[in-house]
């Protein structure tokens, strides 16, 4: 029997799992954990990637970019690189220059929870939802008719 819910958006995997940083602030919609780094400090939107946040002036703290990261939802940082999880790869950046920013390195499957649990592995509310394949990497959600197979409390 077909209900309304959700079924996924899948992504190509390589181009899901590209960074890019963007001089454009977007809202925080699933605030993670937070880094400090000098007058930067660097907070995780959950599965999406890392807002930039000026805070020289801490009154005045404001987001300055986004780093797109899908699939992250922790970061560290050590020196100038910043570490943080792509579904499942560990994934090092290159801080030196916020503005340039650059993938040093990535370790393929040094997470391979990662592949099948993630932020985007679920629909974001409740209901029912296509089961989603493990092959391929789910980049976000859409309503739709969908047999009742999969449901999220």
């Amino acid at each position: 029997q077909k209900v309304m819910g959700y079924k996924p958006i899948y992504g190509v995997e390589v181009i899901a799992k590209k960074i890019i940083y963007s001089h454009t602030a977007l809202p925080v919609v699933s605030a993670g954990n937070i880094y400090v780094k000098g007058n930067l400090i660097y907070q995780v939107e959950t599965g999406r990637g890392i807002h930039v946040i000026d805070n020289t002036v801490s009154s005045q703290a404001h987001r300055v970019g986004f780093i797109t990261i899908n699939g992250s939802s922790q970061i560290s940082i050590k020196g100038n690189f910043l570490y943080t999880n792509s579904y499942d790869d560990l994934v090092v950046i290159d801080m030196s220059n916020v503005d340039s920013i650059v993938e040093v390195s990535r370790v393929k499957n040094a997470f391979p929870e990662g592949r099948t649990n993630y932020y985007f592995i679920q629909p974001p509310e409740s209901g029912y939802y296509e089961c989603p394949r493990y092959d391929s990497v789910v980049i976000g959600w859409k309503k739709d008719s969908v047999m009742m197979a999969c449901y999220k409390n």
